[in-house]
């Protein structure tokens, strides 16, 4: 195909072939967050199965501590595999991470006991993460850039938007089923072989997301980029990781002022309200049911906030998500104090509400900030510091508490990481000018 016949691609907004890419997208994220989900529901199952019992906050600890590992290696995901996506095209990123994330979740399944194999089960605990965070290393970058690059300019917020709602979906899924086995069957049954069950489903989820993803087309931009230098143009090659990093440091910065909060928001909602619910003397059956409608209420403000980013600007919907979740976090832990359902709900919500706002700008900018030529690499990078901190929320949350013997010390230093990234939006955050395309330097931004 000819340069001037992928210029034009890039402008052809076909509504079935764009219905195809979102789901094709989206399918792998749900995956990845499907199983990051499910190890915080079950999380204090595998806390008695893979831990020795003589003490149990330790125990939890390690659990927490062999979730948050997934994330330290994220990193390593992101230059290993986003340099796929940045060389060879944004689908085969796609094919190889969701592979990778099906087959090692389901391995967290087949783990025998600390009962049985003695230390090895937490070694193999952990080996199964490493392979986890490796591969959503690249996973959200890949398919972000994929959607961004295949989107008609005004429509990206929106095309984006649905990776957000693809994550929800996977954590309600997850929550869902591990309510009904916690329901369904006895505790001793569920401590030995139920929660197995959640993380065992992940293979077929995989192998229905290859199927999708069988029949990928490249994105144009990409596509430009590569007939750009076979026509000898002046287009750059793809950069190393590191001359990517230097180039494109001021916007991996920015990223990460604000990007760290959309980190620590998500698992504050996923995992470590759930947590606080459950110290706090609910019930297993009604913390994971608020968990659940709270997943719900998030993907439905996702598809009715979606487009928002597109219509204002990105930078207006973060000022107000993230403001909104300062002042709200605190109130949200007092209300998940109260033991009482309606006000748990309520507390969680206080919460969901402007978090589904926020997350569709916050995850549009994981590859808008940069270059199409390291747009995979350099946003792989930026998302992946701000996981680490997110990775671990669930356990600074245990820590806080235990040290400062105060319930409400988490939600502070949640508050405190929301200022931080509203000051860096208000002072430093400049829009992205609709539809231009990424320079050799960085994105044009709109002063």
């Amino acid at each position: 195909m000819s340069v001037q016949g992928l210029e034009q691609r890039q402008v052809v907004a076909d509504e079935p072939g764009l219905r195809r890419t979102v789901v094709a997208a989206s399918v792998g994220n749900f995956v990845e967050w499907y199983e990051f989900a499910v190890y915080g529901v079950v999380a204090a199952f595998i806390s008695v199965a893979m831990f020795p019992s003589d003490d149990p906050t330790a125990a939890m600890l390690n659990t927490w501590a062999a979730y948050g590992v997934a994330f330290l290696v994220r990193p390593v995901g992101g230059v290993i595999l986003a340099r796929i996506g940045d060389r060879y095209g944004r689908r085969h990123i796609l094919y190889v991470t969701i592979t990778t994330m099906s087959v090692a979740t389901f391995c967290v399944a087949l783990i025998p006991s600390y009962a049985a194999i003695g230390i090895a089960a937490p070694i193999l605990l952990i080996c199964a993460r490493i392979a986890q965070g490796i591969a959503a290393g690249g996973e959200l970058a890949g398919a972000a850039a994929f959607l961004y690059e295949h989107a008609p300019a005004d429509r990206r917020a929106r095309m984006v938007s649905f990776l957000g709602v693809s994550t929800f979906c996977a954590l309600v899924l997850g929550s869902t089923l591990g309510t009904l086995l916690t329901v369904a069957l006895p505790a001793e049954e569920m401590q030995s072989w139920g929660w197995r069950v959640v993380f065992a489903t992940a293979l077929p989820l995989g192998f229905i997301g290859l199927y999708i993803r069988r029949s990928l087309k490249e994105t144009p931009e990409f596509q430009l980029m590569h007939a750009q230098r076979d026509t000898a143009k002046a287009v750059p090659s793809p950069e190393g990781f590191w001359p990517a990093m230097r180039q494109n440091h001021r916007a991996i910065l920015l990223y990460l002022g604000f990007g760290t909060f959309y980190s620590i928001a998500v698992y504050v909602s996923v995992a470590a309200y759930l947590a606080y619910m459950l110290a706090s003397g609910f019930s297993k059956e009604a913390a994971l049911t608020i968990n659940t409608i709270s997943g719900l209420v998030i993907i439905v403000g996702i598809l009715l906030s979606g487009g928002l980013a597109d219509r204002v600007g990105r930078r207006p919907v973060l000022i107000a998500g993230a403001g909104a979740m300062a002042v709200g976090v605190v109130p949200t832990f007092l209300l998940g104090a109260t033991g009482t359902f309606v006000l748990g709900l309520l507390g969680a919500l206080i919460f969901a509400i402007p978090l589904s706002v926020f997350i569709t700008p916050a995850v549009i900018n994981v590859v808008e900030l940069f270059p199409a030529k390291v747009r995979v690499t350099a946003g792989a990078a930026a998302y992946n510091l701000t996981v680490i901190v997110g990775g671990f929320t669930p356990f600074v949350a245990v820590w806080l508490t235990e040290a400062t013997g105060s319930r409400l010390a988490f939600s502070v230093f949640v508050a405190s990481m929301a200022f931080v990234a509203l000051a860096v939006v208000l002072l430093w955050y400049r829009e992205p000018e609709a539809g231009l395309a990424s320079t050799d330097d960085g994105r044009e931004w709109r002063r």
